[in-house]
């Protein structure tokens, strides 16, 4: 997962400097595998993937997607993406950094500092970590940003983690289903696509007894 706003945003670029980065997955998630013809059909228009990181997410986006708009804070992510797709990347310095070559246009920096100049009319959004990444508070201004970025008729796949907060801190953060819509219910359609179980020995070791992962569907109204 790629994780901002949750911690110290310092000690997340060290963990990118360090090689602590786990929750890199090296593989497309398989929620996007399953759902994006359903939720997109098979042009996806312009896509926001938020807390990006180097995620091959992205990849499988850009087979579908007119272009693939990311947000990093941690610049050497942004940098190893271009450079394991063999990219040279238009780079504009500033706050935040703009990276851009084929469909690919990543900024590095805040995402609570981006704005619909910075990444043009939004057409669809995939958050696999994003959300979960996010404490409580941060989690009400993350919906209110997408909120801005995302025109009326876009349509986000989310991807969340649900668990019994008390035996672990996160994050991953837990979010239910019903915080889901308290979040986005007022100006997004939502759909529950699907809960499955996603305990493993990692999460075991850090407490949990049981851990879901649930995927939804939601509509800008």
């Amino acid at each position: 997962m790629h994780y901002a706003a949750y911690m110290e945003l310092a000690d997340w670029g060290t963990r990118w400097r360090e090689g602590r980065i786990g929750f890199h997955q090296s593989e497309v998630t398989d929620f996007l595998a399953k759902y994006a013809d359903r939720v997109w059909g098979d042009s996806v228009g312009r896509v926001l993937v938020p807390l990006c990181g180097k995620t091959l997410d992205m990849v499988f986006l850009a087979e579908r997607a007119d272009a693939v708009v990311g947000v990093e804070f941690a610049e050497q992510a942004v940098n190893e993406f271009f450079a394991e797709r063999s990219l040279d990347p238009d780079i504009e310095t500033g706050s935040p950094a703009r990276y851009a070559a084929d469909k690919y246009t990543l900024f590095a920096g805040d995402f609570f500092t981006v704005t619909p100049e910075h990444v043009g009319e939004i057409d669809a959004v995939f958050d696999r970590a994003a959300l979960v990444a996010l404490d409580a508070d941060a989690r009400l201004r993350y919906a209110d940003r997408l909120r801005t970025l995302m025109r009326r008729g876009a349509k986000s796949l989310l991807v969340t983690f649900d668990y019994d907060q008390a035996e672990m801190e996160g994050p991953p953060f837990a979010v239910s289903a019903e915080e889901v819509e308290r979040l986005f219910g007022d100006s997004f359609t939502v759909e529950h696509l699907e809960t499955k179980d996603v305990l493993n020995d990692m999460f075991r070791e850090r407490g949990l007894s049981a851990m879901t992962s649930s995927a939804f569907a939601l509509t800008r109204r």
